[in-house]
């Protein structure tokens, strides 16, 4: 660090930037944000947002452009098994050695995210989650569906009592200790990026923890899905959210045009599970399928 001290001294610089440069940089972003990144990947709108989410990959393409140099100093706190991890990222400009700012993330085990799982039955036989419910006509109890990967087994009704499922703590934090790390400084070096190169009026801070950013479906399901969609569809997006109904009604929203399932015809029910599942749970088509 003396030794960048040391440079800056030695560097030549105006005490403020013209009102030209200013608006020649926000010029250089938008250029660059159209020629070298992509929505998706380099930036994106999160449903709920209007200005696009300046993510990772973006935020390091920006250091690229402006030759800033990234340094990380991070701290760690516990709470029994919970870890809380805040950084700081500094910005260095690589040729002249001059720092150019700060920006603070955090992240913790103790975020909903980290601090639960979804957990489903687990067929006892192949180690695989595909247990389904039999269907009654076929004696009811339990099922490891082939069609997901199974094994074919069979269970009795009690089998799988007591077991919990859905939205349970997670009993394996340390597995996130390192994710939350690599979290707390992606959310620094955004932040820093953001203040350094005064971009917020372009992009806003990223957003992990909302749904990813895909583009949409090409074309809705030709063929009614069987059953209560509308039901299917609430709880997938529940499931999705970690059970956050402001979140699930939003994504509802963005897919239907309503904020509940209430007054949504069915057909309508049937596409917005199917766009949901190609943009939120990634679902391909298979090989063959109609559309």
């Amino acid at each position: 660090m003396e030794t960048k001290e040391l440079e800056v001294r030695r560097v030549d610089l105006p005490m403020e930037l013209t009102v030209d440069q200013v608006v020649d940089q926000v010029r250089k972003i938008q250029e660059v944000m159209s020629k070298a990144m992509k929505d998706g990947e380099h930036y994106g709108v999160i449903p709920g947002t209007k200005k696009p989410t300046l993510l990772k990959p973006g935020a390091e393409k920006l250091c690229l452009l402006f030759r800033f140099d990234p340094q990380y100093k991070s701290t760690e706190r516990y709470d029994g098994d919970h870890l809380t991890v805040k950084s700081k990222c500094t910005l260095f400009h690589i040729t002249t050695g001059i720092r150019m700012g700060s920006g603070e993330g955090s992240c913790s085990t103790k975020e909903s995210k980290y601090a639960y799982r979804n957990a489903a039955l687990t067929c006892p036989e192949c180690g695989k989650e595909t247990i389904i419910k039999g269907k009654a006509e076929f004696g009811g109890g339990w099922l490891c569906y082939r069609k997901k990967g199974g094994c074919g087994e069979k269970f009795p009704d009690t089998h799988f009592d007591g077991v919990e499922v859905g939205k349970v703590t997670n009993d394996c934090l340390a597995d996130q200790y390192n994710t939350v790390l690599k979290m707390a400084n992606k959310r620094s070096l955004v932040a820093a990026v953001l203040n350094v190169t005064a971009a917020s009026d372009i992009f806003t801070q990223d957003l992990e923890e909302m749904p990813p950013i895909v583009k949409p479906p090409s074309q809705p399901p030709k063929q009614p899905i069987v059953g209560n969609i509308k039901q299917k569809l609430g709880e997938a997006i529940l499931a999705f959210t970690n059970n956050d109904k402001t979140a699930a009604a939003k994504i509802l929203e963005e897919l239907t045009g309503k904020n509940t399932l209430k007054d949504i015809p069915d057909m309508v029910a049937n596409e917005a599970m199917w766009k949901f599942e190609r943009k939120y749970l990634a679902v391909e088509e298979e090989p063959g399928a109609e559309g």
